[in-house]
């Protein structure tokens, strides 16, 4: 059962919706009204107080750090935005980037990665893995951990895989909230118990149109579900147990256990996709925030 915090917050969520005033991902959304709904609500959110946001490129993504004042230096995160690869960017991401600022008092960077339609796979995965190398040419020795949600943590998987691959220095941990790890459709998410406001069935099935070429269904980068996810760095998951994409969650730590990788995890009753990004605005949005700033602290001396 939820928290009166996150029913509160869910509730407010869906009159916005309704009204048009968030997003939600259906059958029926619409790329360019998604971005000017992001924006509006990203300009209703205040970032956290006392943080600085720097302009920066890095392999040609151009992004930016927020950074907190007397700042540590031992690692650094990479905020990865979720929305579906079709809308938010580096000014969106500002309201969840600056509080992790803020709570763990290191730099976060975020980025603008190239967005669908207009720019299909393998924009988003390429945009994320060139500034991850960018970033680590520039701090070699520093530990690196990369956070996000929804599509913004299939963006985490594809940049740890393409680090195994390309024989890349891999991140110290990545933090993937509700990833979607199939866009090809092989995953049915039409489960019993699927209460998804957000992001449905149907929207992630517009998504892979929006997304994919016939030819990329079979690639491994646009669809990691096709990959045994092995050699890869710590991992940590949360997500709400009646989200469309539930199901991926279950399916990445059977295929990470069955890898031996370190995999860190927990669904919670009755929230809505990628409720991580709440904060501290909520019981169980807490409750990861903490989890996730002690994976930092237990993974930055072993990378």
């Amino acid at each position: 059962m939820a928290s009166q915090e996150m029913e509160t917050l869910k509730t407010g969520m869906k009159m916005m919706m309704e009204k048009g005033f968030a997003p939600k991902f259906d059958g029926k959304m619409d790329p360019l009204n998604l971005r000017e709904v992001v924006f509006a609500a990203q300009k209703r959110m205040p970032a956290e107080p006392g943080i600085e946001f720097l302009p920066v490129t890095y392999g040609g993504v151009t992004g930016e750090i927020n950074r907190p004042e007397q700042k540590k230096d031992d690692y650094i995160i990479i905020y990865i935005h979720g929305g579906g690869l079709i809308c938010g960017n580096a000014f969106s991401s500002r309201g969840y980037a600056s509080m992790l600022a803020a709570e763990t008092k290191r730099d976060v960077y975020t980025l603008d990665y190239r967005l669908a339609p207009e720019n299909r796979f393998p924009a988003a995965v390429d945009d994320a893995f060139a500034f991850y190398q960018g970033v680590l040419e520039e701090h070699k020795n520093t530990p690196i951990f990369l956070i996000g949600e929804s599509g913004g943590a299939y963006l985490c998987i594809t940049t740890m895989m393409k680090c195994r691959d390309e024989e890349v220095k891999k991140p110290a941990g990545i933090v993937p909230y509700s990833a979607p790890i199939d866009f090809a459709g092989r995953i049915d998410r039409h489960f019993e118990g699927n209460k998804d406001f957000t992001v449905t069935p149907d929207g992630l099935e517009t998504l892979k149109d929006m997304l994919l070429e016939e030819k990329d269904l079979d690639n491994v980068y646009a669809n990691p579900y096709l990959d045994d996810l092995h050699g890869f760095c710590p991992v940590l998951l949360a997500w709400d147990e009646s989200e469309s994409l539930a199901v991926d969650q279950k399916i990445i730590v059977d295929k990470l256990e069955k890898q031996g990788s370190p995999c860190q995890y927990k669904s919670y009753p009755d929230c809505f996709h990628a409720f991580a990004t709440a904060g501290r605005g909520t019981e169980e949005s807490r409750e990861v925030l903490r989890d996730t700033i002690a994976f930092f602290e237990k993974y930055k001396t072993q990378a």
